[in-house]
């Protein structure tokens, strides 16, 4: 890799690190703000927030009157998707509890990637506290996806594309150079290293 694109993936890096920094101090405000904390894990409002919010709550029948039609008939095809990302989610147990051990790889935390915390907001009714959890556990899903398949690919791959993609994954960036053969004989065993 050249050096002027090592020191802009350095300054990124960098960036990243002070934006996860201030992303922590906004999430304390926040808390501080619409009076949430975390205890042993669980989210707890005040009193006085918990019903504000069961006052703003729009009833179900209410909300499904206003729902779109277009929106009702779509629902069980997005649901449909359920099956798959379950199956998926247990398959990923599978290939982690196997594989992993057998090349030396640190297993992903799930608990990382999924979040479901959503249904804690209490003003929102129950299908939207569905909605927003299924949201949450297919997105957090495919990440959790995501960063198996990088580790995976870190260890058995670790080369750039020849052309330029949308959206690597945040491995891709210490991978070799295309055509790069002496980098790929003398690194390899380095990145493999790294997922330890």
């Amino acid at each position: 890799m050249n050096t002027k694109i090592s020191d802009i993936l350095s300054r990124i890096a960098e960036l990243e690190r002070e934006l996860e920094r201030e992303l922590e101090l906004d999430i304390d405000n926040l808390r501080s703000k619409f009076q949430y904390r975390i205890e042993k894990g669980r989210i707890a409002f005040e009193r006085e927030t918990c019903a504000l919010h069961k006052k703003m709550r729009q009833g179900i029948v209410a909300f499904l009157w206003e729902a779109p039609l277009a929106s009702l008939l779509v629902a069980p095809v997005i649901y449909s998707l359920a099956v798959p990302f379950v199956l998926l989610d247990c398959w990923l147990w599978l290939y982690q509890a196997v594989c992993f051990p057998v090349y030396g790889i640190a297993k992903v935390d799930r608990s990382r990637y999924i979040l479901l915390d959503r249904s804690h907001l209490r003003y929102l009714n129950g299908i939207e506290r569905l909605n927003c959890d299924y949201c949450g556990y297919a997105n957090g899903l495919i990440a959790y996806v995501r960063e198996i398949a990088s580790r995976t690919e870190q260890y058995f791959c670790p080369i750039k594309h020849a052309r330029r993609w949308s959206g690597p994954h945040s491995r891709y960036r210490e991978f070799l150079d295309f055509g790069d053969a002496a980098a790929y004989k003398k690194e390899l065993v380095q990145l493999r290293a790294d997922l330890k």
